[in-house]
């Protein structure tokens, strides 16, 4: 038996109204759903709650129902076990969702068929370390950033690739992004758009104080060593911006290839370049070229 595993972001309005359908579908086609005990509870139906570790063990596709924070957080949850996702958008943008809520029966169908390919995307792992201890571990699809916290005084970080020193930045923070994040918060940055084909790392300072900071594009195999300065501990460590950790100034962050990768169920719609002009470029269609 086919077993769904449904995140729902409970925040939505229209999140009760879709996952009940989803679930008298999925009864009726003869497969099981679990949800996160949380979720389940929050939605009323604590019959389908599934703990954490056993969940992501027992299903076979997962479905995000939010945004795009909502399906990388589900992601990152699952990536471990190789299960596929697939996002529904109940958000604004949805640049990285797959299905639009008036094509939400037949995207399911083809799902329950097995009618779709998996896209991998890179994810990261960041470490904090201090006194030569690793205190904290935790993976990104979207990127990894230190910065500042509510203190308006900068931060000087040395950059090492591959423990060799690369660049020095007086600044308010850095990205460290897959190109699945490079149209999240480093695009807003400054950084550039990558294909998330490339098998690369970028990274982009955040209100660099200097003229001549630029983003720099590495290869996904070099390890990333963060070293900071400052004269305060308002410093905190986010992954995927749902993830914080406070630090220290002598703390390393050390963000490296993660041993998995983001697993994302695709129905074959839009390309890549089709969906940046419809998600983000968002021009007037005055093509006089």
């Amino acid at each position: 038996m086919l077993t769904v595993g449904i995140f729902p972001n409970t925040r939505k309005e229209s999140v009760g109204t879709v996952l009940d359908w989803l679930v008298r579908h999925f009864k009726e086609s003869n497969i099981r759903t679990l949800l996160p005990t949380d979720a389940a509870r929050e939605m009323n139906c604590p019959e389908f709650g599934c703990g954490k570790e056993e969940f992501k063990e027992q299903i076979d596709l997962a479905i995000a129902l939010g945004g795009d924070g909502t399906l990388i957080s589900a992601a990152r949850e699952v990536a471990p076990a190789g299960v596929p996702v697939c996002g529904v958008n109940l958000g604004q943008l949805g640049f990285l969702t797959e299905v639009e809520l008036p094509d939400l029966a037949p995207a399911i169908d083809r799902l329950i068929r097995g009618d779709y390919f998996v896209e991998e995307r890179l994810m990261l792992d960041a470490i904090v370390r201090r006194d030569g201890q690793d205190l904290f571990i935790s993976s990104a699809v979207n990127d990894i950033v230190v910065t500042k916290g509510g203190f308006s005084r900068l931060v000087r970080l040395k950059v090492y690739l591959d423990n060799a020193l690369t660049a020095r930045y007086p600044a308010d923070g850095l990205i460290v992004a897959t190109p699945t994040g490079s149209t999240g918060y480093s695009l807003s940055a400054g950084g550039p758009v990558v294909n998330p084909n490339l098998k690369v790392i970028l990274l982009t300072p955040i209100c660099p104080h200097t003229l001549h900071a630029r983003s720099l594009v590495v290869s996904e195999k070099e390890e990333i060593k963060i070293a900071m300065q400052a004269t305060h501990d308002d410093i905190v460590l986010t992954a995927d911006g749902q993830t914080v950790y406070d630090l220290r100034t002598d703390d390393v962050v050390i963000v490296r290839r993660a041993p998995c990768r983001a697993r994302f169920a695709r129905l074959g719609g839009q390309s890549y370049s089709q969906t940046l002009r419809s998600k983000l470029w968002r021009d007037d269609d005055n093509d006089n070229c």
